[in-house]
This record gives structure tokens, sequence and C-alpha cells, in this order.
């Protein structure tokens, strides 16, 4: 049945239907159940156009101004003696530190003759050191 639909076109159907059965449960039972239709948008998201009549648009937002009065009982904006809206206190700048400057490597000393020493002359006996010298011609 849904073998010839895209994953947009699937997902936009579950989406009407979890729409549907959601709306079902939270609007009261004398309600008409809302018509939820699923599309895919010109962007290729899956999407639902709901259409309800009065009775159910007024449920509707008794229902969403249930759930905003409940969220203000529970974090109740603070308010002066008048009624007036407190504002937030602002939150503390950051001071803004730079980042640190980068850091030259310690200077090598320079080197001087004394640094080097001359190798072992090499006098043709075997030396654990020196590779075995290869015969010449």
């Amino acid at each position: 049945m849904t073998a010839h639909l895209s994953d947009s076109d699937r997902q936009a159907l579950r989406l009407a239907h979890d729409l549907r059965e959601g709306m079902r449960m939270a609007l009261p039972p004398q309600a008409t159940a809302p018509s939820v239709s699923p599309f895919v948008d010109p962007t290729g998201r899956p999407s639902v156009l709901m259409r309800m009549d009065e009775d159910t648009a007024r449920a509707m937002m008794a229902l969403l101004a249930e759930r905003r009065f409940e969220q203000a009982q529970r974090h109740p904006e603070p308010r002066r003696a008048d009624g007036s809206h407190v504002p937030p206190p602002p939150e503390p700048a950051l001071a803004v530190v730079p980042p640190p400057l980068p850091m030259a490597p310690p200077a090598a000393p320079p080197v001087t003759a004394a640094d080097f020493t001359p190798a072992p002359a090499h006098h043709g006996g075997a030396s654990t050191l020196l590779p075995t010298a290869f015969p010449t011609r």
C-alpha cells in the first residue's frame, strides 16, 4: 500500500497519524476531531495541514492556556508590589581575556667549533662502531 511512497511521504503520514492521535487524547471528547492531512513541503520536509471547526479551535486554545498557566505556577515571574514585572538581573559580563601570546622556543646556544670532536681515524682495523669496509678494486 505504501511501497510507492518516498521516505518523506511515509514520515509525513506517520506525523499526521501521531498528531491526530495526540490531539484526540488531549482534547475533550465533545470536540470534533480535527482534520490532519500529511504533505511534503517544497524543501522535502514531512509536514501536516490541520483544519478544525470553531469548537475544536476553542478547546485547543483552552488547553494551551491551561498549559501556560501551569508553567507560570511552577515558574512564577517576579512582580513588584504594584504588580509590574521585574526584569531579570543582568548577567555578569564575562571578562574578555586575550589569548596568550605565542612564546618563542628557547634559543639554542650558538654552535662553536668546541662542540665538535673529531672522529677517530680508521686505519683498516675492524671496529665495532664502524661498518666493515667494502673491498676496493
